[in-house]
């Protein structure tokens, strides 16, 4: 695929981008972090087109890094549409004092996106 054509799968995802943004701030606000993701709106540090190895199709994979290049998180969307977002929170929960949250994830396809927080247990508890 060239590069031309990746560029267009891009930019084709910008409004699933949006979508998940916004459901993943739901999710943290819902928990009581008045914030979204720092990633918010960015562009990703890399794209790659990505083969299933089920059916063969083209999925595309962004990725996003700090500047110092630390993994911040990535969304996968298949050929067929569906997503998968999973990015790095690492805040303590505002609602259960025991926990910290990990990471937020979202799923599923446009207008029809899940998500959820994932917790861990804090290490003073």
């Amino acid at each position: 695929m060239t590069n031309a054509m990746l560029e267009k799968r891009l930019e084709d995802a910008r409004p699933l981008f949006a979508e998940i943004w916004q459901r993943l701030a739901d999710s943290l606000c819902e928990a009581g972090l008045d914030q979204g993701l720092a990633v918010s709106g960015t562009s990703p540090a890399r794209v790659e087109l990505r083969e299933d190895s089920y059916d063969r199709s083209q999925s595309l994979y962004a990725e996003w890094r700090t500047p110092g290049g630390g993994y911040l998180g990535s969304v996968l969307i298949h050929g067929d549409g569906q997503a998968f977002a999973e990015f790095d929170v690492l805040l303590p929960h505002p609602g259960k004092p025991k926990w910290v949250i990990e990471a937020a994830t979202a799923w599923g396809y446009r207008g029809a996106l899940k998500s959820e927080l994932r917790l861990l247990p804090a290490l003073d508890s």
